[in-house]
């Protein structure tokens, strides 16, 4: 950017009196090498703390001070950076901590203004200083201003010739405007890399919800996922009781910087930018569930109009030709035409179920289960319970949801068909990784019952998917089956 007139002239002006102040030629060339080293790391250093050391020393030695030091506030008050000149790591180590701001330092900031003293220990707000403290009696201090508020001090002190006059205070605050420019110029940077950090994370969860590898009813998932991508500085972001996401106004993501609204309004338009993908997954989760109730459908008359009526051709054609069915072939006919008969009733039920209009409690596992025990106890002199505990309906998918109804289904029927129980109670749990099912009755427990087949179908389901099933008869009395598999096996 180029320079105004009026800036033009101030820095020519502030140049030809330094080289007024110096005592040769050469003191002089050096003295403007010093001013321009300092104006090229404004525009050249990337790393504000490499930018501000060599403004800071280029301060010292244009005012001949022995010391030199300038102070960066952040936004909550703490001391973002401190660098000093003049000071050897001895006494440095002896001093410990850094200044916080108060005292004659603080002044400046507070006040807005230069503070020029010609013995630093005559005035009262020269309170704070370390054991081990250096001497220092003259003092500069100019504050440095970053988009027109103080957020620092560029101070030296110790003039080797006395106090510091006019133009030591017109160098140091051309300084301290170089300062700002520094600062600006790095939180600029900081705030456009946290901008793209933001833009590249909406990208990729988006585009992880399109393709199914985010569930788009799980918001807590998707905050992880961005804290995962944003290296852990999503904390500024939060899911409400609706599940959405939004921009927690309580937390502060940004590391002590005073860019709060910038950042907000980043933070914003990813929450936006992930919510409108979360509905576009959803959507396209509604058109597969169209599609698949097509295809029930279309299977369902297809065994209807096809498999059944073959089925009921050849159970007619096998009764034709039974004759006796005291004889051994007759009998073992007469079976096999049971056989086809329960098959058909089989297939009808299952042509039941798939003819079920999908709505959203066919989609809902906690519903689905919940008409499953209605419907399987209704008009049986049973009391019966019924819990839920976890996300059920948010990490169990449709595929482990349909083998949780089946388990539960087939453990209801043991407790109508065979345990004589007065009361059963099922509890459908997802802790961790783990989907659990238990189903407790209060029958005549296991006893010496041979029909273990539909055990054997509940054991088999859970080693399939890499689970446990186990049933056993409590002291109390009644029979407990608890099946366990984790939710994330396919």
């Amino acid at each position: 950017m180029a320079a105004t007139a009026g800036e033009s002239d101030e820095l020519e002006t502030l140049v030809r009196r330094v080289l007024d102040d110096a005592a040769d030629e050469s003191e002089g060339r050096h003295r403007v090498s010093l001013l321009l080293s300092a104006a090229q790391a404004v525009t050249r250093d990337l790393d504000l703390t490499t930018a501000l050391q060599r403004i800071v020393e280029a301060a010292r030695q244009l005012v001949r001070a022995r010391y030199g030091a300038l102070g960066v506030i952040a936004r909550d008050g703490s001391l973002e950076r401190f660098l000093h000149s003049g000071l050897d790591d001895e006494t440095v180590a002896r001093l410990g901590p850094p200044p916080t701001g108060r005292g004659i330092l603080g002044a400046v900031i507070a006040d807005d203004a230069t503070i020029r003293l010609p013995r630093l220990s005559d005035d009262p707000r020269s309170v704070g200083f370390p054991e081990h403290h250096p001497p220092m009696n003259s003092f500069l201090g100019v504050p440095i201003h970053v988009a027109g508020e103080a957020f620092g001090n560029l101070y030296l002190t110790e003039r080797d010739s006395g106090p510091f006059d006019d133009l030591d205070a017109s160098v140091i605050a051309s300084l301290a405007a170089m300062a700002g420019t520094a600062i600006a110029n790095s939180r600029l940077y900081a705030r456009s890399e946290r901008s793209r950090v933001w833009l590249e994370a909406a990208e990729e969860i988006s585009r992880r919800l399109l393709a199914g590898e985010l569930s788009a009813d799980d918001g807590r998932a998707i905050v992880a996922a961005a804290m995962a991508l944003t290296g852990g500085t999503a904390e500024a972001i939060t899911v409400d009781d609706d599940d959405r996401l939004v921009v927690d106004p309580h937390s502060d993501a940004r590391g002590g910087t005073r860019d709060f609204a910038d950042d907000e309004a980043t933070l914003t338009r990813f929450v936006e930018s992930v919510t409108i993908a979360r509905e576009l997954a959803r959507a396209r989760v509604d058109e597969q569930r169209i599609a698949l109730s097509d295809e029930r459908d279309r299977i369902a008359r297809d065994l209807h109009d096809h498999v059944i009526q073959s089925l009921f051709a050849v159970g007619l054609s096998l009764q034709s030709v039974v004759g006796d069915p005291t004889t051994p072939t007759g009998a073992r006919i007469a079976t096999q035409v049971d056989a086809i008969d329960s098959t058909i009733r089989q297939i009808r039920q299952a042509i039941y179920r798939l003819s079920a209009p999908p709505s959203a409690t066919a989609y809902s596992l906690r519903a689905r289960i919940n008409t499953l025990v209605r419907e399987t106890l209704e008009g049986e002199d049973l009391d019966s319970g019924l819990e839920f505990q976890g996300p059920v309906d948010t990490l169990v998918n449709s595929e482990l949801g349909d083998e949780v109804v089946a388990v539960v289904r087939e453990a209801l029927s043991n407790a109508v068909r065979h345990a004589q129980a007065r009361r059963v109670d099922v509890a459908v749990a997802v802790q961790g990784a783990e989907v659990s099912i238990r189903v407790v009755d209060d029958g005549r427990g296991l006893g010496q019952s041979t029909r273990r087949s539909g055990l054997d179908n509940l054991r088999g389901r859970a080693v399939e998917r890499g689970g446990t099933f186990a049933v056993t008869s409590p002291p109390t009395g009644g029979t407990e089956l608890l099946w366990r598999v984790p939710w994330g096996a396919s």
